[in-house]
C-alpha cells in the first residue's frame, strides 16, 4: 500500500487483469474466513488503499491495515451505510472511503480508504471484487455446511458404532471386564482422548477397573485410593453430575500410573439402579480440552455400562441362588441317605440276621416252616440290597469317601450300556465339582440308556487350565433336544449352578455328545 496522493496509470486492460488475479487469489482460499481475509488483502493491494475491511451489520469480518483489536467497526459500518465518506487511518490520518456491497454474507460491506479519491474506474473494480468476493465466501459457506454436516453424519455414524458394539456385548452377557475395557477404548477413539479411565466407587476407595490411551502404551495396575484422592473422582464423587477439570502445567496427571500428563479432563458419573456406582473420564494432554458435547457424548455409553452392571449382578444372583438351591438339594440328598443307611438298612439288617438266627433253631421235623422262612430271609436280603441302591442313587457313599474317580468307575460298572471311561485325574477336587460332574455323568448313561439305543458310550474327565472338563460321547440315535428334554434342562440349570457350561451336540443319526466345562475356581470378578 502507498500513501502517495499521485494517482496511478490506469487503463481497461489494467482493469481486467486486476480483477482476474483477484479471481484466481480468491479460488486458493478453503473457507469462508480465509475468503474474506483474502479479499480484503488483495482490495488494498490492487487499489492502493491504506485499509481495506469487511463488515457486517456492526460485526467485522475481516479488516487490513489497522492494529490488531483496533478496528473502527463503527467507522466502517457508518462508511458502508452511506453515512460517512471518510475514515481516520492509524498513522495516516484523514481518508477518503468507499464502500461496495457484497451479497454474501447478507448487508455485508467492502470498504476501502486511501489519502486519494477511487476513480470511477477503480470504484467499479471494487464492485467487481465485491461480487467475485460474495459468489466466493458464499460458496465457501455451502461447502463449509456441506464439510460440517458430513462430519457430524460420520461422527454420529461412529458414536452408534461404538454403541452397537457395546450394545452387543451387554445382550451377550459378555463379562464386565470385557464390556469396561471395550468402552474405555471406544469411548478415548471417539472423542479424540489421549487417556480414557472408568472406576469404580467402594465405600471407602476408588478402584480403576479399565484404562486406556490413544499411544497404546501399556498401563500399570493402580493402587486403590480414596474418593477424595484425585480431583476429578473426587469431584464427581462429591457432586454427582459430570465435571471439566482444567489441569495446570505443574498439576499432578490424572493417573500415577502414567507418565502421561493430562491438561484437561471431563468425567460424568456412572449411576446404577439409581445409587452411585462410578465414573468415566478422559484426558487430554495437549493445550486443546476435550470437546463441549464430551459430556453428552459419555452419558450414552454410562447407561450401556450400567445394564452391563445390572445385567452382570442379577446373572450372578440367579447363579448365587440356583448354587444355594443345588446345594440345598444336595445336603438333602445326603441326609437322606445317612437315614436310610443308619435307620432303616440296619434294622433290615438286624431283622435278616434275627431271622436266620430263628431259622437255625427250627427242629428238623417243621422243614416247610424252615424254608418259609428262608424265602422269607432271601426277600429281606433282597430289600436290603434295593434299599442300597436307592440310597446310593440319592448320593454315593463312594463319592464323598473315595473321590469323583472311584465313584466314576461305580457308575460306568452299573451301566446297561457299556462304558469306556478315562479318568485323567485322581485328585480330590472342591466338593460341588464332584457332586455335578458324578450326577452329569449319571444323567448322561441314564439317558444313553433309555432313549439313545446306543452300544457304547465314551467318557473322558480331564483337569486344563484350572476346569474340569467332562465329555460323554454315545453312538446312538441322536437327537437330542435340550429345549424339550427335562433330563438335559435339568443337567443345564446344575452345571450353571456350578459356574460351568454345557454344550450339547446331537445331530440325528450321529449320536449325541456333551462337553461340560466346571471351573475350580470362582469365575467372577469381586471387584464389579
Amino acid at each position: 500500500m502507498s500513501t502517495s496522493s499521485q494517482p496511478r496509470p490506469w487503463s481497461a486492460s489494467w482493469s481486467t487483469q486486476q480483477l482476474a488475479e483477484f479471481v484466481a487469489v480468491m479460488s486458493t482460499a478453503r473457507t469462508e474466513n480465509e475468503a474474506a481475509q483474502v479479499a480484503v488483502e488483495r482490495a488494498a493491494e490492487a487499489l492502493d488503499a491504506d485499509v481495506a475491511a469487511i463488515e457486517c451489520a456492526g460485526e467485522l469480518v475481516a479488516a487490513v491495515g489497522y492494529p490488531e483489536n483496533a478496528v473502527p467497526v463503527d467507522d466502517l459500518d457508518a462508511v458502508g451505510s452511506g453515512a460517512a465518506d471518510s475514515l481516520d487511518v492509524p498513522g495516516v490520518g484523514r481518508c477518503v472511503a468507499a464502500s461496495a456491497v457484497l451479497e454474501h454474507p447478507p448487508a455485508a460491506m467492502l470498504v476501502v480508504a486511501r489519502l486519494r479519491v477511487l476513480s470511477r474506474e477503480e470504484l467499479g473494480l471494487l464492485r467487481g471484487m465485491a461480487r467475485v468476493a460474495a459468489i466466493t465466501m458464499r460458496m465457501l459457506s455451502v461447502l463449509d455446511d456441506e464439510r460440517a454436516a458430513r462430519e457430524e453424519i460420520e461422527r454420529l455414524a461412529q458414536e452408534q458404532a461404538a454403541l452397537r458394539h457395546i450394545a452387543t456385548l451387554v445382550a451377550r452377557g459378555a463379562a464386565p471386564n470385557a464390556v469396561f475395557e471395550a468402552v474405555t477404548a471406544d469411548v478415548g477413539r471417539l472423542v479424540g482422548a489421549d487417556f480414557t479411565e472408568l472406576t469404580r466407587y467402594l465405600p471407602s476407595e476408588t478402584v480403576t477397573l479399565a484404562a486406556w490411551t490413544a499411544s497404546g502404551e501399556p498401563i500399570p495396575a493402580t493402587e486403590p485410593t480414596s474418593p477424595a484422592g484425585r480431583k476429578l473422582t473426587a469431584l464427581i464423587h462429591q457432586t454427582r453430575l459430570p465435571v471439566r477439570v482444567e489441569y495446570g502445567t505443574e498439576s499432578p496427571p490424572v493417573t500415577t500410573a502414567l507418565p502421561l500428563r493430562i491438561r484437561s479432563a471431563v468425567g460424568v458419573p456412572i449411576f446404577v439402579q439409581g445409587n452411585l456406582w462410578g465414573a468415566i473420564a478422559v484426558g487430554s494432554a495437549g493445550d486443546k480440552p476435550p470437546p463441549p458435547d464430551t459430556e453428552t457424548r459419555l452419558s450414552n455409553f454410562t447407561e450401556l455400562v450400567a445394564t452391563a452392571i445390572a445385567n452382570t449382578e442379577a446373572q450372578a444372583e440367579l447363579k448365587a441362588s440356583r448354587a444355594r438351591i443345588v446345594a440345598s438339594a444336595d445336603e438333602t440328598r445326603r441326609r437322606i441317605e445317612r437315614d436310610l443307611h443308619d435307620g432303616a438298612q440296619q434294622r433290615l439288617v438286624s431283622l435278616t440276621l434275627r431271622l436266620r438266627a430263628a431259622q437255625a433253631s427250627v427242629p428238623a421235623e417243621l422243614g416247610e416252616l424252615s424254608a418259609d422262612l428262608d424265602v422269607i430271609a432271601d426277600e429281606l436280603t433282597t430289600a436290603l440290597d434295593d434299599l442300597r441302591e436307592m440310597a446310593r442313587g440319592i448320593h454315593p457313599t463312594i463319592l464323598a469317601e473315595s473321590g469323583l474317580a472311584s465313584a466314576l468307575k461305580a457308575l460306568a460298572r452299573r451301566s446297561p450300556v457299556p462304558v469306556l471311561l478315562d479318568v485323567a485325574t485322581y485328585e480330590r477336587l472342591p466338593e460341588r465339582i464332584e457332586v455335578t460332574a458324578y450326577y452329569v455323568l449319571s444323567e448322561a448313561l441314564a439317558n444313553a440308556a433309555k432313549h439313545a439305543n446306543a452300544s457304547v458310550i465314551r467318557a473322558s474327565v480331564q483337569i486344563h487350565d484350572r476346569t474340569l472338563r467332562l465329555s460323554v460321547i454315545d453312538d446312538g440315535v441322536g437327537g437330542a433336544n435340550p429345549a424339550h428334554g427335562s433330563g438335559l434342562v435339568g443337567l443345564s440349570d446344575r452345571v450353571e449352578a456350578a459356574g460351568g457350561t454345557i454344550a450339547v451336540q446331537s445331530p440325528p443319526g450321529k449320536g449325541t455328545r456333551l462337553d461340560i466345562d466346571l471351573p475350580l475356581e470362582v469365575p467372577f470378578p469381586q471387584n464389579y
